[in-house]
């Protein structure tokens, strides 16, 4: 037994003892529980600066092989995806842990830095009707202050044991299904991402579900490791008469989602790459004008009388050469002697 994790707040006052877990206290990092149920969970990172995606690839995985997920979201990924989150929070696979509002290092914040971090958080999901059931710190970085911070709010601390390294460029398809296979054991926490930086994420994803499966582990919420109901967000307070105490009803389960089949699940994950530069074609350059070929002058074929043209004639004629024009000799006259 390496630890029990210190999971005080409000979330298990009546809810009995939750599983011992495997930590570095108080940040629950693994479950030490008697079964094979494991907590698949997703980061939804957005900064300052960059709001990030959506993998819908995964998600599609996730409901096809009815598999539940805990997302931890970030409150500006909550506002950056308005139309993602209603689909999500509709979706009962699904569940939410808080992720800081802007992902920064908590240990490197003032105390009210870090209150605004958790609650603002709060406030994004509570718009769409729920809450965080843990906080994940960005990068797994905390300290004791941000402990107290959080545990004030009522929420546990949790961080992985699992690391799928789908962040990492270099990351392959098949080291990451070997990794997660191989290190992930009853109780364990893995850690994906569906913010579009997992990028082997949905290619990898059906694989290391299938293998677990086989090796006799069941997916589940991380709430219900916690020992925790599935959140909701807090109801308005209502005055109602007195009723006995009992246990909290469990949550009801809804229909299964239903796939749409005739679109084929695409095997490779889009990732989050420049648009393709559009090729321009070269300029247009008229070819140049053809020029005509300068007439040649007619060969001249100077015949003389009863002899046909010599070469040196014809060449002479050719070379556009003048001659004086042929004089016409008229007939010589009879010089026969006049009579007397």
């Amino acid at each position: 037994m390496l630890g029990v994790a210190l999971l005080t707040g409000a979330i298990f006052s009546t809810l009995g003892q939750a599983p011992r877990a495997f930590a570095r206290e108080p940040i629950v990092t693994r479950f030490d529980i008697p079964d094979s149920r494991i907590a698949i969970t997703f980061d939804a990172c957005a900064t300052k600066t960059h709001g990030y995606g959506f993998d819908r690839h995964v998600y599609r995985i996730l409901q096809r092989e009815h598999v539940p997920a805990t997302i931890f979201v970030s409150g500006r990924w909550v506002e950056f995806h308005p139309s993602v989150m209603s689909e999500l929070s509709a979706d009962p696979l699904i569940e939410f842990g808080n992720h800081s509002y802007d992902h920064p290092h908590m240990s490197k914040l003032a105390n009210d830095d870090m209150e605004r971090e958790v609650d603002e958080t709060e406030a994004a999901l509570g718009r769409y009707g729920k809450h965080g059931v843990a906080f994940r710190p960005p990068f797994g970085d905390f300290n004791d202050r941000m402990l107290d911070v959080v545990r004030e709010r009522g929420l546990p601390v949790v961080s992985w044991d699992v690391v799928s390294g789908d962040p990492a460029a270099a990351t392959t398809t098949q080291g990451m299904i070997r990794e997660v296979e191989r290190r992930t054991r009853p109780g364990s926490i893995v850690i994906f991402h569906i913010n579009g930086r997992g990028w082997k994420t949905a290619e990898a994803l059906p694989s290391i579900l299938r293998e677990l499966k086989a090796r006799g582990f069941s997916f589940v919420h991380l709430s219900e490791l916690l020992g925790a109901p599935a959140a909701a967000a807090p109801a308005e307070p209502q005055e109602v008469a007195a009723a006995p105490e009992s246990a909290p009803a469990p949550p009801a389960l809804a229909s299964p989602v239903v796939i749409d089949t005739t679109v084929p699940l695409p095997e490779i994950a889009p990732q989050i790459v420049p648009e393709p530069a559009t090729v321009q074609p070269p300029p247009f350059r008229a070819p140049p004008p053809v020029r005509a070929a300068e007439p040649r002058p007619p060969a001249t074929v100077i015949e003389l009388a009863g002899h046909a043209p010599t070469a040196a004639r014809m060449r002479w004629a050719t070379e556009g050469g003048k001659r004086a024009p042929a004089v016409t000799r008229e007939p010589a006259q009879g010089t026969r002697a006049q009579p007397r």
